[in-house]
């Protein structure tokens, strides 16, 4: 028979079927053996080298390369790919840069554990070293090049436990899930591999760079600015009508706040208070925002005190300046002007390095979400938080 169940045609129908299934399986278990050396090897090489753990993939986010700048010309950056091998080296204090689709730079400050070393343990203000240890994913595991082994670093685990940083490697609280301690040393609600920062200070779109300016779904929350006389052209500092940079004088006719922008050749975003800070940094990844962010792969805040502290340390580690004082950013970036070059800024602070973070240690005055006192806010802005108020500053998102 050439046909039927049992025919000639059948029987080569099935043995080819079955020649089909026993390809994709044998494709498929070459792919998984392959999946499972590949992680093997990524394994074996984070345990036998101090390496961070890599960047994430962020929507909207692409990687870049920089040139030094050098006394005659600016520093430039490309483009590159998520596994390029030379994009970046921790080692050689080379931080792995990305850009956002408005044209802001971020850093990756991978998960690490630090131990202090002063060099008069009697009188701290004389200095030391900080040594940091890069974290395996979401663990607290690190390889010890010493002696080869892996070992754990330890961390706070009550709200009340006084930790020695000086006696072991401790994982900065900043990498850390502290929702089970009430958040005490400004930790986040899960354990992260890292975190992106923002290149450079928050800076108004527009003016000098290219970024045209988009108004966010919040408002300015005060129609006064507390002006310096220089630009009031006054005797002395006072209060005047509210007003920025980029909207003029606005006074109460309270505008939406326009995404701040993260570039070099920017004019510092001014008169803008601790408040309005904290809630543009909350919906930069908002829909619609410039920058190409998703809420499904982001969480955007303004910085935390922990979080500031947990670049210093790296900065001045043996993967940043290596001991030495990060260099104070002296140029005045909002006066007659002038606006920020990433030639005159890269190498002031951070890690001297265009790989770095600027304006650490200079530029307009800064401000990070902390702790403070009920009291405190009431002597310094007259008013009283209310509940409401209070709740709404969300405690993972500041310390």
């Amino acid at each position: 028979m050439i046909v039927g169940d049992n025919g000639i045609i059948t029987e080569a129908q099935k043995a080819a079927k079955q020649t089909e299934e026993i390809q994709v399986n044998s494709q498929s278990y070459m792919n998984s053996l392959q999946q499972e050396l590949e992680q093997k090897i990524e394994g074996q090489i984070a345990v036998n080298e101090d390496i961070p753990n890599a960047p994430e993939q962020i929507e909207g986010m692409k990687p870049i390369k920089f040139t030094e700048p050098t006394e005659t010309e600016m520093g430039s950056y490309e483009e590159t790919y998520w596994t390029d091998s030379s994009w970046y080296n921790y080692q050689e204090s080379k931080w792995a840069n990305t850009i956002s689709e408005d044209g802001s730079m971020w850093v990756w400050i991978p998960r690490y554990a630090y131990k202090i070393t002063y060099n008069n343990p009697e009188n701290k203000s004389e200095g030391g070293t900080i040594e940091v240890k890069f974290l395996i994913g979401t663990t607290d595991q690190y390889y010890d090049s010493q002696d080869g082994q892996l070992k754990t670093a330890k961390r706070q685990t009550t709200a009340d436990e006084i930790v020695d940083t000086t006696t072991d490697f401790y994982v900065h609280p900043a990498f850390t899930d502290e929702s089970n301690i009430g958040f005490a040393n400004g930790g986040w609600d899960k354990e992260l591999t890292g975190m992106y920062v923002a290149k450079f200070e928050a800076g108004f779109p527009e003016g000098n760079n290219n970024t045209a300016s988009k108004k966010s779904s919040v408002s300015y929350s005060q129609d006064t600015s507390y002006v310096r006389s220089v630009e009031a052209g006054t005797s002395s500092d006072l209060n005047q009508e509210a007003r920025n940079w980029l909207d003029g004088i606005y006074g109460s006719n309270l505008p939406k706040i326009s995404y701040p922008v993260f570039q070099s050749l920017t004019y510092s975003m001014n008169y803008i208070n601790e408040n309005d800070a904290y809630n543009i940094c909350k919906v930069m990844n908002e829909n619609g925002n410039i920058y190409g962010f998703a809420t499904s792969s982001s969480d955007t805040h303004l910085m935390k005190s922990s979080e500031w502290g947990m670049i210093s340390y790296l900065s001045y580690s043996q993967y940043g300046t290596k001991g030495q004082d990060i260099a104070i950013n002296n140029a005045n970036l909002n006066s007659g002007g002038k606006k920020r070059e990433a030639s005159n800024t890269a190498g002031k602070s951070g890690i001297d390095s265009v790989y770095g973070i600027t304006g650490m240690t200079g530029g307009t005055t800064d401000g990070a979400e902390t702790i403070v006192k009920i009291e405190e806010i009431k002597a310094l802005s007259g008013n009283t938080p209310t509940t409401e108020s209070m709740l709404r500053m969300e405690s993972k998102r500041w310390n």
